[in-house]
């Protein structure tokens, strides 16, 4: 008789294991497999990515970011300009004097000015020479010995030097070489120029509010070696620091509320821009240059060429407020006369948030302004700070264009706007 075969052998082995030895097998089993499948799938995803264009989002290294407000979300970093070397005039006269021009000085008007910029009695009686002094017409012709003007002390300079910018005739003190003085070292940064050069310079640098000045170039460059040395040192003299400006998007940003902010009449459609930036979904940045009519956006960190029209006459800054709008530039804002009647007609004065586009005056007690700019948002504005042609338009801080041009008088800044409604 034979027997049934044990009831194990009916069903096949059953093996009694953990749930942890199965988790095991499985990782063992399927592992490679598992490998593979990621492997390719990381490689697609590689592959999509290479094919599609990518947004840089970083943040620049160091940028500082603006108040916020309608302008949107801007940041900056800091940057230096310096003028092209065709435009560098660097060949001075060697001199054993410079002219010092005062008008209608008396004379006890001239010694309070001795003794407020602290001259010692032998340097008084050095200045005051009879032959050092022509008079004709009420006007006063100091030349100020070559050894006398190298020796003032950094408060003497920035007393007589202040006193002599009231009047044009002195072209070096009533337009000096200017950088915020916070920034000392900046200035003469990885210039090129020999130790012993920015020592000298360095010497006769005064200050007057948060400005850093030079004006005695006509006695320092005749002094040096070489013609490269000449260009480098006004180069790096009409040096100006300047921000590059940008616009930060992500996809939470309202677009609407950055295109009523940024348009003008007669300014391109920059709302397809600024909707593409936001649907890539990442959070990207637009160069300010961009958003600018075409007069600033052509003109950002340039210095005027040789011969654009009114290089030599008055391309200053209110040639350049009153052309900010306009496709082309008027060269009748070359005339004070027409600036004069301009601001009276198509301009009234405002308070309230500034908006792009309004203009700040600098004026003098006495009705004179002296400076212009243009709003661009929070307190960044556009400007150029002299008709000189070493002078770039840039973009500066409110506050550093009003350390930018101070004076022993009360300065008063009033803001106007165009005389168009625009939205905001």
């Amino acid at each position: 008789m034979s027997q049934s075969p044990p009831e194990s052998s009916k069903h096949g082995v059953i093996l009694h294991i953990s749930r942890r030895a199965v988790v095991l097998i499985l990782a063992v089993l399927l592992g490679p497999w598992l490998a593979v499948g990621v492997y390719y799938a990381t490689n697609a995803e590689q592959s999509s990515r290479a094919n599609t264009p990518v947004v840089r989002s970083e943040t620049e290294t160091g940028a500082t970011r603006c108040a916020p407000g309608p302008w949107g979300d801007l940041e900056y970093v800091t940057i230096l300009t310096e003028p092209p070397e065709q435009q560098i005039g660097a060949r001075f006269p060697n001199v054993d004097h410079v002219n010092w021009v005062l008008v209608d000085y008396t004379t006890a008007q001239l010694d309070a000015l001795w003794q407020s910029a602290g001259l010692s009695a032998a340097e008084i009686a050095t200045i005051n020479q009879s032959q050092l002094r022509e008079t004709a017409g009420g006007i006063i012709t100091i030349h100020a010995p070559r050894d006398f003007v190298f020796n003032l002390s950094p408060t003497a300079r920035q007393v007589i030097y202040t006193a002599l910018a009231a009047f044009p005739q002195n072209t070096a003190q009533a337009e000096p070489f200017r950088f915020t003085a916070s920034a000392r070292e900046e200035w003469f940064k990885e210039s090129g120029l020999k130790p012993e050069t920015i020592a000298q310079v360095q010497r006769l640098l005064y200050q007057r509010g948060n400005s850093l000045l030079f004006s005695d170039q006509a006695l320092v460059v005749p002094t040096l070696k070489s013609i490269e040395e000449s260009t480098r040192l006004i180069k790096t003299l009409a040096r100006k620091s300047t921000m590059l400006l940008k616009l930060r998007i992500t996809p939470d940003t309202d677009t609407d509320a950055l295109e009523r902010y940024w348009s003008f009449p007669g300014s391109k459609d920059i709302g397809p821009l600024l909707s593409s930036l936001k649907r890539h979904g990442h959070s990207t940045t637009l160069d300010i240059v961009h958003l600018l009519p075409r007069f600033a956006r052509a003109r950002l960190y340039t210095y005027p060429a040789p011969n654009d029209p009114g290089v030599s006459t008055y391309m200053d800054c209110h040639w350049t407020v009153l052309n900010f709008f306009n496709p082309e530039p008027d060269q009748r804002f070359q005339d004070i006369n027409q600036v004069a009647d301009t601001f009276r007609d198509y301009y009234h004065p405002v308070t309230g948030r500034p908006r792009f586009g309004d203009i700040y005056l600098f004026s003098l007690p006495n009705g004179d302004i002296i400076h212009s700019c243009v709003q661009i948002a929070d307190d960044i504005v556009f400007t150029k700070n002299g008709a000189a042609a070493n002078s770039p338009w840039i973009l500066m801080k409110y506050a550093d264009v009003v350390a930018f041009y101070p004076t022993n008088l009360p300065l008063d800044v009033q803001r106007f706007r165009m005389n168009v409604i625009r939205g905001n």
